[in-house]
């Protein structure tokens, strides 16, 4: 098992739901919350559509 971030998570769920923006997973990374290497691993899936990206 991978080490990874301990809100990666859910990160990566509400990505797959659409329920975050592009600048908030952006933020996240500023902030440490996830690592770059996470950052790009989540975004590379697409996106969910619960609510629409600001991008």
């Amino acid at each position: 098992m991978e080490n990874r971030s301990v809100l990666f998570g859910f990160f990566e769920d509400c990505w797959k739901n659409g329920t975050v923006l592009t600048v908030e997973m952006r933020k996240a990374v500023e902030k440490g919350r996830i690592t770059q290497a996470e950052y790009d691993e989540i975004t590379e899936n697409e996106r969910g559509n619960a609510y629409p990206d600001q991008e």
